[in-house]
């Protein structure tokens, strides 16, 4: 996106220049460059609002009530039944109680890393990373190749919170030797990211060279 504005700006440029050449009417007494300048902070300006409205915005999966396609327990009795309950209350977009089904199945088995990474996830999705972090260290040290919370931790260190690209590097490349599929994961567009510190230059470099999709 910030090539593409740098391309209109210059765009801008040369379309003022030739407005303005020879021109001695006000009405084309700015200078092109001025015009061009204008042009790119207005376009900036716009990026950026779209950037944290996008940021801002609440969560479609737990900002509104919708249909299940999951079936909660006949009971709630052990740690997988409120495991299960958690993964319906969240497929409902009731987040808040999905917080609280996966911590009582923590409670009967403080064991359990996939819920553990439920409640992070939950947490990420509610953009609560503070809460998230602490969950996914613990059930990656439960189970040390669990892919999805490789995935989601790699995912809170590479855009949202305490940024550490080369933590969330070493996440992501973990997740592939241990067989991450691209195309449920897009682990590989991630791992671009961070190798890059997000969307700099080089990065849309990447990108339109097919580094993007490389995976190394």
């Amino acid at each position: 996106m910030l090539i593409a504005i740098g391309i209109i700006g210059v765009i801008a440029y040369f379309i003022s220049s030739k407005l303005t050449h020879g021109k001695k009417s006000k009405k084309y007494n700015w200078k092109p460059l001025s015009i061009s300048a204008a042009v790119v902070v207005v376009l900036l300006a716009l990026y950026a609002f779209v950037l944290y409205k996008a940021a801002t915005q609440p969560d479609i999966q737990c900002g509104t009530m919708h249909t299940a396609t999951s079936t909660p327990p006949s009971a709630l009795q052990t740690a997988t039944d409120y495991f299960s309950q958690g993964d319906y209350d969240y497929d409902s977009g009731n987040c808040q109680q999905a917080l609280l089904d996966y911590t009582k199945a923590i409670t009967l088995n403080p064991n359990y890393p996939q819920a553990y990474n439920n409640r992070a996830y939950t947490n990420m999705r509610m953009r609560n990373y503070s809460a998230a972090l602490p969950d996914l260290n613990k059930a990656l040290e439960l189970k040390p190749d669990y892919i999805q919370a490789l995935m989601n931790r790699g995912d809170i260190h590479n855009y949202y919170y305490q940024i550490d690209r080369q933590s969330a590097i070493t996440d992501y490349k973990k997740a592939i030797s241990l067989g991450a599929n691209q195309e449920q994961t897009s682990v590989c567009g991630h791992l671009f990211l961070a190798k890059h510190n997000g969307w700099t230059l080089g990065a849309y470099i990447g990108y339109f060279t097919g580094e993007w999709a490389s995976c190394k």
